[in-house]
């Protein structure tokens, strides 16, 4: 039994981590208590920030023991349970934003537009998310852009909002610190606040699920797929590239990808504003 796929962030949280338990479980995967931080692992990775990859086999036997062991190349349960060790060929990944030579570049509409052929559903498209959830969520982004001193407390008003293991807004700020990491222009006494705050009375805010994928991008951690679609936020994309990755960003979860691609969108146009259509005549 074997580890095929593995972020490097994953491992990094493995190596730290003194004692591992199961945190919970679902159809696909389950979540291992590591520290601060919850390890995903699943038959079907879709390269999660904190991510491993195993056979069913594996994932069959991590169910089965509530207590694991890492010993820096293979997980080990109680007497009994087995052992799923890192393959020397797995595909090892890394969960650090991309690196954009400037600001993102080219006309934000893009993405939105790529964002809304994907059809799938998001809480701030509709209902009360829209008419309250989304104008909250869009100033607590762009706070954070323009580096506020109310931003932290925009952000922690933020949290937690929404449907879903991650609360819709979590996901939205998830994308739009992953923006932000790509451009270099994130605040790093901010995102320490933040990041201690969730570890501490902001805890309750969200689910354990959310605040550790918030503290990981907080830490600079995210996932293939939203790294992929920030990485076309420049003129070099074409359409076509941007529409392919904001698709297969959006296709995450049943509303996390839409709600992560909205955190982009949001950050995007903070950084550069939409061009004004010409007025008719």
């Amino acid at each position: 039994m074997t580890i095929t796929t593995a972020s490097t962030v994953a491992l990094a949280v493995l190596d730290a981590a003194d004692r591992l338990t199961l945190h919970s479980t679902f159809a696909s995967g389950v979540n291992l208590r590591c520290g601060d931080y919850l390890v995903h692992v699943a038959t079907e990775p879709r390269g999660g920030a904190c991510s491993l990859g195993v056979t069913p086999a594996d994932l069959d036997a991590l169910r089965a023991s509530a207590d694991w062991e890492w010993t820096g190349d293979a997980l080990v349960g109680a007497p009994g349970r087995g052992v799923i060790r890192l393959d020397p060929t797995a595909h090892l990944y890394s969960a650090e934003a991309p690196r954009l030579a400037g600001p993102p570049s080219g006309d934000p509409r893009r993405f939105d537009h790529a964002r809304a052929a994907s059809a799938r559903p998001s809480w701030f498209d509709s209902g009360v998310g829209l008419e309250l959830g989304l104008p909250r969520m869009r100033d607590a982004i762009v706070s954070l852009v323009e580096r506020r001193s109310d931003a932290g407390e925009r952000v922690r008003a933020v949290v937690g909002l929404g449907i879903g293991l991650t609360p819709s807004a979590d996901d939205a700020l998830v994308g739009a610190l992953c923006v932000l990491a790509a451009h270099g222009s994130a605040c790093a006494m901010l995102t320490r606040e933040l990041a201690d705050w969730l570890r501490t009375e902001g805890a309750a805010a969200t689910t354990d699920v959310s605040s550790s994928y918030l503290r990981l991008a907080l830490d600079g951690a995210f996932s293939a797929p939203l790294n992929c679609a920030v990485a076309c936020l420049t003129t070099d994309s074409t359409d076509a590239d941007l529409a392919a990755a904001v698709v297969g960003l959006c296709g995450i979860g049943a509303t996390s990808g839409m709600d992560a691609a909205l955190g982009v969108q949001i950050a995007w146009e903070a950084l550069v504003p939409v061009p004004a259509r010409p007025h008719r005549t």
